[in-house]
Order: C-alpha cells, then sequence, then structure tokens
C-alpha cells in the first residue's frame, strides 16, 4: 500500500484520514505522486532495499474488514466506502472492485527494513 492511496482516502473520507493499520498491509511506500498509484505498477516489479525483489500481481480488492473495530480503533465503514467510491479496477474477472494497495509475489527474497528505498522497476 502506498502513502499516495492511503492519502487519498483520507482525503476524500469524511474524517479526513484513515489508519494504515486498518488495511492490514506488509509494507506501506512512501511516494509522491496523488491518488492510487499503485493501479500503475500491475505487473511490474519493485525493488525494496538491496536485496528483496516483488512482482505485482493484482490490485488488492478490499472487503468489509478494514471497516471493522481494530484495537484502540473504532469501527469506521467509510474505510471501505470511500474506496468503493474512489478507486474501483477491475480485478480478474470479478469486475471492478473497490481496491486499495497491491498484491506481490517475492520473485527475490532478503530482508525488509524501516525505511528502504523503494523502486519501480
Amino acid at each position: 500500500m502506498t502513502t499516495s492511496a492511503l492519502g487519498a482516502i483520507g482525503a476524500q473520507g469524511p474524517r479526513g484520514r484513515v489508519e494504515d493499520v486498518r488495511y492490514r498491509p506488509n509494507l506501506v511506500i512512501a511516494t509522491e505522486g496523488e491518488g492510487f498509484v499503485e493501479n500503475g505498477w500491475v505487473d511490474r516489479r519493485l525493488r525494496v532495499g538491496d536485496e528483496v525483489e516483488l512482482h505485482v500481481i493484482v490490485t488488492s480488492p478490499r472487503c468489509a474488514v478494514p471497516t471493522l473495530e481494530h484495537g484502540a480503533l473504532v469501527r469506521d465503514t467509510d474505510a471501505l466506502r470511500t474506496v468503493a467510491r474512489h478507486n474501483r479496477v477491475a480485478v480478474f474477472d470479478m469486475g471492478p472492485q473497490p481496491c486499495a494497495g497491491v498484491y506481490a509475489r517475492v520473485t527475490r527474497p532478503g530482508r525488509v527494513r524501516k525505511g528502504d528505498q523503494v523502486t519501480l522497476l
């Protein structure tokens, strides 16, 4: 998931922010663009730090889980509604789905460290 997508969800939602933990990302990638920039990463590769490479498979369709209470975070139905309004993407043969983030397959394993540079290859 990217900071651009999180920023877009927050800006377009009624609270003006959204917590990344709601979407259970393995990585939050700092990006400079606006909106759901990772939509354009499908079938591309990412290098994370010096070791890891990922192949982006598909945008990540979202279910109702981000709307649920998460630890100290209260329920937020707009965590999905906002994505459904502003970023519907055709996924496989399911038609347009509310998406935020991407799924990726590890093609070169290694250690990921906080602050590692991420490069779109």
